[in-house]
C-alpha cells in the first residue's frame, strides 16, 4: 500500500445533494497519490450503500442516524491513515487548491492547521447573516491582531498524526472543536492559520430554524464551558451574555471590512446577523443558569 500523506475526512449527515456538491469539489483533488478521501455518513444505511457505488474512490464510514456531529467527525478521523488528517463537513465546497495547500504542512511542526471560510451562497441576505453568525470569526480575510491566532473551525482544519489519537478520543467522547482545541493548546500543541486553505459554506437557511439552531448551540456551549472550567462563576457568565450580541457583531464587522464586497454583504445582512447572535446569547445565558454538562448533547441538526 502506498503511504498516505493526507487523509481528507468529511463529516456528513445532511441531504445527499449537499454531499454531492462537496464531493464534486474534493474527488478531483484527492485523485492523486498519497491522498485518501473518507466520508463518515450518518443516515439511512441503504442510502450510504448507494453512495459507495456512486463514489468508488471514497471510503465511507456508516454512522447511525442522529449521531452527534463530534461523534461523526471522530468516526471518520479514527480510520484516517495520513500524516495529517484534514476535516471538513458536507455543507462545504473546497477551493481548488485546498488539499494541496494543506499537504504542504506534511512533516512540518504544526499540530493543527486551520483554514479560512468563505460563503458559497451569496444571493440572499439571510444566508449571509447565517454565514457571519456561524463562520464570521473564521473568515479567509481574518488577520492576526497583535499576534493572536484566529479561531479555527472544525469545518476546515487539519490535525497532525502526533495529536490525532487525542483528537479522535475527545471527539468520540462528544467534544466540539472549541473543547478539543483548548485541550490541545493546554498540552502544548502548535497551531497555524493558513487562509489560503479555503472552503465555502454552501447551505441556504430558514430564519426560524437557524434561530433555534443558534440557541441550542449557545446553550450547550455554555454548559460544556462550565464543565471544562469548574471554578468559574456561572451567574457572572450568564449576566455577561447581555453584551454578546453587540460585541460579537462588532468583532465580525472588523473581519468583514477587509474586503469591499464582504463589507457590503455584512451591512446587508446585519439585521439577521444580530438576531442570530441574540439567539446564541439567550441560549448561552440559559445554559449557564442550568449548570455544567458532562458532554454536549446536540445531535447533528444544522
Amino acid at each position: 500500500m502506498p503511504s498516505i500523506d493526507v487523509s481528507v475526512v468529511v463529516a456528513s449527515f445532511r441531504d445527499l445533494q449537499v454531499l454531492d456538491a462537496c464531493l464534486a469539489s474534493l474527488v478531483p483533488q484527492c485523485a492523486v497519490p498519497g491522498v485518501e478521501l473518507i466520508v463518515a455518513r450518518a443516515g439511512d444505511p441503504s442510502a450510504t450503500a448507494a453512495l459507495v457505488s456512486a463514489y468508488p474512490s471514497v471510503r465511507f464510514v456508516p454512522v447511525p442516524p442522529g449521531t452527534t456531529l463530534p461523534h461523526i467527525r471522530g468516526a471518520g478521523l479514527a480510520i484516517a491513515a495520513g500524516q495529517i488528517a484534514a476535516l471538513t463537513e458536507d455543507h462545504c465546497v473546497a477551493h481548488a487548491a485546498w488539499v494541496e495547500t494543506l499537504r504542504r504542512y506534511v512533516g512540518h511542526d504544526a499540530d493543527v492547521v486551520g483554514g479560512g471560510m468563505d460563503n458559497a451562497q451569496t444571493r440572499r441576505a439571510l444566508d449571509w447573516g447565517a454565514f457571519f453568525a456561524e463562520y464570521g470569526f473564521f473568515s479567509a480575510l481574518t488577520a492576526r491582531a497583535g499576534g493572536a491566532m484566529p479561531l479555527i473551525t472544525g469545518a476546515n482544519v487539519a490535525y497532525s498524526r502526533r495529536v490525532l489519537p487525542d483528537v479522535v478520543a475527545w471527539m468520540c467522547d462528544g467534544g466540539w472543536e472549541n473543547v478539543v482545541h483548548d485541550r490541545l493548546r493546554a498540552s502544548g500543541a502548535t497551531f497555524v492559520f493558513e487562509p489560503a486553505a479555503r472552503v465555502g459554506q454552501n447551505l441556504t437557511y430558514g430564519l426560524g430554524p437557524f434561530v433555534a439552531d443558534r440557541y441550542r448551540h449557545g446553550h450547550d456551549y455554555a454548559r460544556v464551558r462550565l464543565a471544562e472550567s469548574p471554578g468559574s462563576n456561572r451567574w457572572v457568565r450568564a449576566g455577561a451574555t447581555l453584551l454578546l450580541p453587540p460585541l460579537l457583531t462588532w468583532r465580525v464587522a472588523r473581519t468583514a471590512i477587509g474586503s469591499s464586497s464582504r463589507a457590503l454583504a455584512f451591512i446587508r445582512a446585519l439585521p439577521f446577523t444580530f438576531v442570530f447572535f441574540g439567539a446564541w446569547a439567550a441560549g448561552e445565558a440559559v445554559g449557564y443558569l442550568r449548570g455544567p454538562s458532562i458532554a454536549p448533547r446536540m445531535t447533528a441538526s444544522s
